[in-house]
């Protein structure tokens, strides 16, 4: 466990953020799927390691039958997709936590596009065996409502489809920003790729290699605008994000400037300032940025704001369920919430009690740095499993440090 003791002031601050492992594990794919390497310029965190080595596992050790993907949700639903494509019967499985993920719609389309995929557990999720080869592809319909992973792992083998693919999504599509990620990452590697809602249509084809660098990580931004939300005289610099970045989670500087940050770009740097005022009514979708919500709640709690957060469905379904989380950890520190609907979390203002608590992670690392930065309000806390921020942002303890935290191992 870890006390995290918040400074009077934050020192000036310059954050070198990580790369962004949602680019990172889809360049994996591509990379593996136009020449068999998958050399990049990758991330030091545990999903992209986790990926890295899958896919080493896969080109190394071709006879090898059994697959970790440990906690990693996109490394489970990327590799399943790979592994249908790659001759062989393999079995996928994960983290008890993994089991719990649901995983049918994306069983589902491969075994209509001819995979053979056997349930080894529950019906609907991991752990599964795989037995790949060759697929002629064609027109599938996959609902959308649940994942956008599903759809991001179906589209990037489709070139590997001897007559391409088309998805028909269904339902509300959520994170959609992630699919054009990934969409536009195809096109840069040469592949055709026609998005006309509700179709995604991928003309078969070989991918060509390209020196795609890879960006910081703008979900980890997230906690940095937290924390200059929450704290006056915050002054934070963020390098390595691009302003026109595909990630999705760029959204956060609109988000955040409702919440009080202010952020310029001074070159190639991102400065964030705290603001006073703000608007003391929050309501906010994130059906297309769900990663963005527990940085928000904290720092909406931290303001006192009122706040409506919509579109958490996915969230259920993350390292933890991420809604109930911030409930427990925001209820123990005295802030007034509610969740009225399964993706529906209400925040009331102000703040019934201040006491120190000791937050449950969840084992869920944007939990752990959520309530790390809302300590700035609450006054010191206890982090229960602090290692876990190691799977998106293994700098992260580091770096609050140099903002004046002391963090003291209990």
């Amino acid at each position: 466990m870890l006390r995290v003791v918040p400074p009077e002031v934050i020192r000036p601050l310059s954050v070198k953020l990580p790369l962004s492992k949602s680019i990172a594990n889809r360049l994996l794919v591509i990379r593996f799927l136009a020449d068999g390497s998958i050399y990049c310029d990758e991330p030091d965190c545990d999903d992209t390691r986790i990926m890295h080595s899958l896919i080493r596992q896969l080109i190394t050790l071709p006879d090898s039958n059994v697959f970790d993907a440990g906690d990693a949700g996109t490394v489970f639903r990327f590799m399943a997709a790979l592994l249908a494509v790659t001759p062989g019967t393999r079995l996928l499985t994960g983290s008890p936590r993994m089991l719990l993920r649901p995983v049918g719609p994306l069983v589902d389309a491969l075994t209509k596009l001819g995979v053979n995929i056997e349930y080894q557990g529950s019906p609907g999720f991991p752990p599964v065996k795989i037995s790949g080869g060759s697929l002629n592809g064609g027109s599938i319909r996959i609902d959308s409502s649940i994942s956008s992973q599903f759809i991001s792992a179906l589209i990037m083998i489709a070139p590997a489809m001897k007559q391409g693919l088309e998805i028909i999504l269904e339902g509300e599509t959520v994170s959609f920003p992630y699919i054009q990620l990934t969409t536009g990452l195809m096109r840069e590697h040469g592949i055709n790729v026609e998005t006309d809602l509700p179709f995604i249509r991928v003309h078969p084809g070989k991918y060509q290699l390209v020196n795609t660098g890879i960006e910081a990580d703008w979900s980890a931004a997230a906690f940095w605008y937290a924390l200059a939300a929450m704290k006056p005289g915050s002054n934070i610099t963020l390098s390595g994000l691009k302003p026109g970045s595909a990630q999705g989670d760029r959204a956060v500087a609109d988000m955040f400037r409702n919440a009080g940050v202010n952020s310029r770009w001074s070159g190639d740097k991102l400065i964030l300032q705290h603001q006073p005022g703000g608007s003391a009514e929050i309501c906010i979708d994130f059906t297309e940025t769900p990663d963005l919500f527990p940085a928000m709640a904290a720092a909406c709690a931290g303001r006192g704001y009122g706040a409506e957060f919509t579109g958490l469905s996915t969230l259920r379904i993350k390292e933890s369920d991420r809604i109930e989380a911030m409930l427990e950890g925001l209820t123990r520190l005295g802030y007034r919430t509610l969740a009225p609907a399964r993706d529906r979390m209400v925040l009331l203002p102000g703040r019934v009690r201040k006491e120190p608590a000791v937050i449950s992670s969840f084992a869920d690392h944007r939990i752990a740095m959520a309530f790390a930065m809302l300590s700035v309000k609450s006054g010191p806390l206890i982090i229960d499993c602090p290692e876990v921020v190691s799977k998106s942002y293994p700098a992260f303890w580091g770096h609050l440090k140099d903002a004046g935290f002391v963090l003291e191992s209990c």
